[in-house]
């Protein structure tokens, strides 16, 4: 995918989380001055879902295509990571942010950041009206920083966060990104695709399969979002 992305120039990757304001952030090059502040188909094959303890009342659910459930079931001895819910909590409360940011520029509050080792090496917010360019969603931008701060295309080891649900276009490239994992809050039942109108991490046409967790901060995701579109509505057109 061709986005016209470049670096910016805050710095390397190595930002510590602590001061994950500084992480990078894609800018399209008519915009060089941008800088970050802050229908329905069924797969073919049977979905595994692996239900967790949700948190402040909203249902988490981790979902891996059926082969890796089955490689797991196999191994019931591979160790998990140690608080997961904890660390995608940490992580999505910083994508929230840039939702906030977006809101604030008057733009649909979605968010996204790239974690990498434990540090934000990507983020975004949707700058689709800013650039006047439908490609300009949150994750797009976010997983273009990242792949410049890597310098490499393949997000391997690294876990998107995203506040909604991704859709058609972002599924796609995040598909080619192969990260490790997608998280997400709330879903998206018009435009998203991991779950909603489609599933592609279900879709085993594609030499890469997502794995997904869902439902994260998902009360607070979708309530950005509710905000923002009933304000919209009590503005006179």
């Amino acid at each position: 995918m061709t986005l016209g992305l470049q670096a910016n120039t805050i710095g390397p990757a190595t930002v510590p989380c602590g001061d994950s304001s500084l992480a990078p952030v894609a800018q399209m090059d008519r915009v060089p001055d941008y800088e970050s502040v802050g229908c329905a188909f069924k797969s073919r094959r049977a979905r595994s879902e692996e239900r967790v303890q949700g948190f402040e009342g909203s249902r988490v659910q981790a979902r891996t295509p059926a082969s890796r459930a089955r490689s797991r079931s196999q191994n019931p001895g591979t160790p998990e990571p140690r608080n997961p819910l904890c660390e995608h909590e940490r992580w999505m409360r910083a994508a929230l942010v840039e939702a906030e940011a977006a809101a604030a520029e008057g733009e649909v509050p979605v968010g996204c950041v790239v974690v990498h080792e434990g540090r934000i090496i990507g983020r975004g917010h949707n700058r689709t009206e800013a650039l006047k360019d439908p490609t300009a969603h949150a994750e797009i931008i976010a997983i273009g920083a990242a792949a410049t701060a890597l310098e490499n295309w393949r997000l391997s080891g690294a876990t998107v966060y995203a506040t909604i649900e991704p859709c058609l276009m972002c599924t796609g490239a995040l598909t080619l990104a192969r990260p490790d994992l997608v998280v997400y809050g709330a879903r998206d039942p018009k435009f998203g695709c991991l779950g909603s109108q489609y599933d592609i991490a279900c879709d085993n046409r594609f030499n890469h399969e997502l794995k997904v967790v869902e439902g994260v901060l998902a009360t607070e995701a979708g309530g950005l979002l509710k905000r923002f579109f009933a304000e919209r509505r009590k503005k006179p057109r």
